[in-house]
């Protein structure tokens, strides 16, 4: 059996330390790469109609947490009454603010005003604030004649990508 010399243990033992420091640092810089944000991978209208419905709705959600929201997804899969989101914006010197947000990840089609209607209505029947309505695609010129002068915020696909820019 080879016997070792307190130098040679201290040596080992070091070394073991900085392999298993090189070892955790290295795994929370992947981690940190595999995890980048989907906001941050998703910066052009292309990418953003690739995305999931699923993960469109995600993305919507990280966009208005990182606008001061708190958001909270519909737990309903499927028919979600048109409700997406639900958010609340906490104020010390004023009434707190809610809001429902409807998700549209379109290809090519264009939002229409029943959607904008459909919302309009659970504003009152949820008792909230404010309504956004955001999609990937377009609204109709009939959208933004009916949202004016109520409550109702449209966010285009090429809006929603200045906004995350």
């Amino acid at each position: 059996m080879t016997q070792y010399t307190s130098e040679q243990l201290y040596s080992l033992a070091l070394l073991g330390f900085f392999t298993f420091l090189f070892l955790y640092k290295f795994i929370v810089i992947v981690k940190r790469f595999q995890s980048k944000s989907l906001l941050q991978k998703n910066r052009t209208l292309k990418k953003l109609k690739r995305l999931s419905w699923e993960d469109f709705e995600l993305l919507t959600m990280e966009f208005f947490t990182k606008q001061g929201w708190s958001v909270k997804g519909n737990e309903k899969k499927g028919a979600d009454g048109g409700v997406d989101i639900w958010m609340q914006k906490k104020s010390w010197h004023k009434k707190n603010t809610t809001a429902i947000v409807q998700c549209k990840r379109y290809d090519d089609a264009i939002v229409t005003i029943k959607v904008i209607r459909e919302m309009y209505g659970l504003m009152y029947e949820y008792d909230v604030d404010e309504v956004y309505v955001v999609t990937t695609s377009r609204f109709t010129k009939e959208c933004y004649t009916f949202s004016k002068d109520k409550n109702i915020i449209l966010i285009d696909g090429i809006s929603l990508i200045k906004l995350i820019i």
